[in-house]
């Protein structure tokens, strides 16, 4: 899935060892600590481990974590607003 603007993948979903699976961006930090709390969430699969998350959606996370792990990657990817744009909206 990718941002039509910019063309930016924010999530790539696959299916790996029997399971349906999806890469996502995060920040590198919060990366660390859910991995690290998570068995289900691994380095990005064939991606920048420490820009990308591989999760495994077998229902072991919950509907609400997953969406907000979509929605950082989203933001994180998503098109930048120009500065004269931002400052024509004030």
């Amino acid at each position: 899935m990718r941002h039509q603007a910019n063309k930016k993948i924010f999530a790539m979903i696959y299916e790996r060892g029997g399971h349906p699976s999806v890469n996502l961006k995060c920040d590198p930090m919060r990366a660390a600590v859910l991995r690290d709390l998570h068995e289900d969430i691994s380095p990005g699969y064939h991606m920048n481990k420490e820009h990308w998350n591989t999760v495994i959606l077998d229902g072991v996370l919950n509907a609400e974590d997953i969406f907000d792990l979509v929605r950082h990657s989203f933001e994180l990817t998503r098109p930048k607003i120009p500065k004269k744009k931002q400052e024509a909206d004030f």
